[in-house]
């Protein structure tokens, strides 16, 4: 008898059917998650190492890729601002965000001398987030990538924001672009 399960998280991928062959590791590794995260998401098998075709799991929600996202402001900033991610696999695997943006001087709002960007994953604090630098044209281009930890991985739930910051005293200012990996398709 098939085993099903009543229902799965909000932001999952969705349902797989199990098909003669399968083996969790196999499955998990086609919807690019961590076996981990299949198993503990499917209690309703009891056994991970033992599955039949017709059991249904939970596949946790992943972000397809390669894809494109815009970056909106969150505060008022210059006409010509604007921003946006590129969500890919790097040469060296696993996943990686590219943030490229116009911005004006991070000075233009508040006491900052550089910008951050930040990939906001909701399974870890924080998140990874690295320096954005700026090109030497007028105005600059501010880019940076951001490799994702392999312990972590982008859902649809993942943000990417950019913030002034001053360096040295790690003090952050407000979220000026943020977009949500919601909105790669």
């Amino acid at each position: 008898m098939a085993r099903i399960p009543a229902s799965c998280r909000p932001g999952f991928q969705g349902r797989y059917m199990v098909r003669p062959g399968d083996t969790m590791f196999l499955i998990a590794r086609f919807f690019r998650t961590r076996l981990e995260a299949l198993t503990v998401n499917n209690p309703h098998i009891t056994d991970p190492n033992v599955i039949f075709p017709g059991d249904v799991l939970c596949v946790p929600g992943l972000v397809p890729f390669p894809c494109c996202i815009m970056l909106w402001p969150r505060v008022t900033v210059p006409v010509g601002t604007d921003a946006s991610a590129f969500v890919h696999t790097p040469s060296t695997g696993g996943e990686a965000v590219t943030v490229a943006a116009t911005l004006p001087p991070p000075a233009t709002f508040g006491n900052y001398n550089i910008y951050l960007a930040t990939v906001i994953i909701p399974e870890i604090q924080g998140g990874p987030r690295d320096v954005l630098f700026a090109t030497p044209e007028d105005p600059p281009t501010y880019a940076t990538t951001i490799d994702i930890p392999t312990a972590a991985r982008l859902t649809p739930d993942s943000r990417v924001i950019i913030q002034p910051f001053r360096e040295g005293e790690g003090i952050s200012g407000p979220v000026i672009m943020e977009g949500s990996l919601r909105n790669c398709r």
